[in-house]
């Protein structure tokens, strides 16, 4: 390859002429279809949101006319004239029930309203409906009914309220409606005036049928003449919503607004009733309009895909050209294996485009780079035998074995001849148990040793050490690296007797929740905090080297255990080093249970 010419790149030769016409024209496409799609999307919606709108307000205007045409047929019924007759309300019994019957048969059985009260000017009123009864009032508590005197007998809607004076007994607060009116004599004369009550819920029912029935439904806010806002009724206090009253109105053909608020473009649709004076206003983003052209631009993304594959399959033709070196490369890949990655490359791409030689220079450092790996891999594994090796043969300190002779001497010449051939036994166990070619032994094999090697250092020191065993039947049968707790006892009698004696070991495996325990606890000072730090910063750096470090028999001890019971569980594995709140050492091993069966397993034995 000539270094005064630059290869050309096949991606410029293939994928840049057929790629960049074809993904101009489908970008041309697409945002033709996008456009097109859009605006034919927006324009439904908006002229659905119209209609909506006015269903809206036609549904809603009938609820409130079952309300205005309650107070009318009331007002002009002659129970009216013999109640307010006389300027005040006839509070008699007899004219109370007349007059509830009456509401009741103008109400229907489809309950119009729920409640209609009717006031003289002198305090009084008369309730039919959820509460039907004759009651005293303050003018002051009513600021509506001087306004509706001014009217000339035309209704007044309150806006949304919040009571719970209609309230049955067992039931809370809700929303309510008013309409009210003023009632004249057969002289024109203004003798009281009538409030017919309904529920928001009903007034409203088709709005909120809607919302709930629809994912997607638009927002929907009813104002009224005055802009307070009388739908949705129930806003939590302190949470506002954008004012609509305020954007220029086009009821025949609804906007698009940008909302200065959500800084979203939105759809809005605008009623005004010529009944009730409301302006209804509906309002729908428009990202959740296009949401289909967005679905359709992730399938005009698989027609990209297809057509790629026809641009595939215009260049294969000139890609036969380049059979030759891939083919060899091909074969130089196949005889690639794990005996051979130590092989120099015998192949050679010298070819008019660069990326092939690129390929072979990448592939040749993957086989360095996996070379290094395995090289790396086999020695971890050396390591690791060689750390098992070490943890089986040198485990027990050769001090052990003097002390535990010269406790036999001591014994033999105070004639305790049981006591030598305990001695004896055990230690003849032991020595069974350390040379044994066994990797993974029980928990209550392991126990078992150590009840013995306990035995033997109690011979030693006497009554200055005590010893404790206690181990959960339900974990005797778990497996363990051999010569796992060994150690640790070891270690805590060699720093626990660094206090007055007597001195105590406890030893004591449980189930837990998620795992299974064994803690070993001495009665010496403890750890310090110098201590457990450089302890656990060898456990860090021993982690990091590649497979298990080389300790020597000095060394072993804890990292030893740690690094085997690691290597062991892995993830699973659960290890401790603390001090109890006597301020005494004690170091935790276990392992989570694996799975929930596991779990049940181990509860259940």
């Amino acid at each position: 390859m000539s270094r005064n010419h630059k290869p050309a790149k096949l991606q410029n030769l293939f994928f840049v002429t057929f790629l960049l016409v074809s993904g101009l024209i489908l970008l041309v496409f697409a945002l033709f279809f996008y456009r097109y799609v859009s605006d034919i999307l927006i324009e439904q919606e908006t002229a659905a949101l119209i209609n909506l709108t006015g269903s809206f307000q036609a549904q809603t205007d009938d609820m409130v006319n079952d309300m205005d045409s309650m107070s009318i047929n009331v007002d002009y019924s002659r129970a009216i004239d013999n109640l307010l007759g006389s300027n005040h309300l006839n509070l008699s019994q007899v004219s109370l029930t007349a007059f509830a019957d009456l509401c009741t048969t103008i109400n229907g059985v489809e309950q119009k309203v729920e409640q209609t009260n009717v006031f003289d000017f002198d305090g009084h009123i008369l309730q039919v409906g959820i509460l039907t009864k004759h009651a005293a009032y303050r003018k002051a508590s009513l600021p509506w009914l001087d306004e509706i005197r001014q009217t000339g007998g035309s209704k007044i809607l309150s806006v949304p309220y919040y009571t719970d004076r209609l309230a049955r007994s067992g039931t809370g607060s809700e929303w309510y409606l008013s309409l009210y009116r003023c009632c004249y004599d057969t002289y024109g004369n203004q003798v009281g005036a009538i409030e017919t009550v309904k529920k928001c819920k009903s007034v409203f029912k088709s709005i909120i049928s809607h919302v709930n029935r629809n994912k997607n439904a638009p927002a929907i806010y009813v104002y009224n003449q005055d802009g307070d806002l009388m739908y949705p009724y129930d806003v939590p206090d302190g949470e506002t919503f954008y004012d609509y009253s305020i954007v220029p109105k086009d009821a025949e053909n609804g906007i698009r607004y940008f909302n200065p608020v959500t800084r979203r473009q939105e759809i809005i649709a605008y009623a005004v009733s010529s009944y009730t004076k409301w302006t209804y206003v509906t309002v729908q983003p428009e990202s959740t309009v296009l949401t289909p052209a967005r679905a359709m631009l992730k399938f005009l993304a698989g027609i990209t895909g297809i057509m790629l594959l026809g641009c595939i399959l215009i260049s294969y033709g000139m890609s036969r050209r380049l059979i030759l070196p891939i083919n060899r490369f091909k074969e130089e890949i196949r005889q690639t294996g794990l005996s051979t990655l130590d092989r120099p490359a015998d192949i050679t791409l010298t070819h008019s485009y660069s990326e092939l030689a690129e390929l072979n220079e990448s592939f040749q450092k993957m086989r360095r780079d996996l070379k290094t790996s395995m090289d790396e891999l086999l020695e971890a594994r050396k390591q690791e035998t060689r750390s098992r090796s070490l943890a089986l043969q040198s485990q027990i300190n050769p001090h052990f074995y003097y002390n535990s002779l010269a406790s036999v001497i001591a014994l033999a010449e105070n004639n305790q001849r049981d006591e030598v051939i305990r001695m004896c036994l055990n230690l003849t166990r032991i020595m069974r148990y350390i040379t044994n070619s066994e990797e993974v032994v029980t928990v209550d094999e392991e126990i078992d040793y150590v009840s013995k090697y306990l035995y033997c250092m109690k011979v030693r020191y006497q009554t200055s050490l005590n010893y404790m065993i206690d181990i959960d039947d339900r974990i005797r049968g778990e497996k363990i690296p051999r010569l796992l707790i060994q150690p640790i006892v070891e270690n805590a009698i060699k720093y626990g007797i660094d206090s007055e004696p007597p001195w105590g070991i406890a030893i004591h495996g449980y189930i837990a929740e998620d795992h299974w325990a064994i803690d070993v606890m001495d009665s010496g000072k403890g750890f310090s905090a110098e201590a457990l730090d450089t302890i656990w910063k060898r456990f860090y750096e021993a982690e990091k080297q590649i497979g298990m470090p080389q300790t020597h028999i000095s060394g072993m001890g804890t990292l030893n255990v740690y690094l085997r019971w690691k290597l062991y569980c892995g993830d699973s594995m659960i290890f401790e080093l603390k001090n109890t709140e006597k301020g005494h050492g004690l170091v935790t091993l276990g392992r989570k249970f694996d799975t929930e069966k596991e779990k049940d397993s181990e509860k259940g034995r």
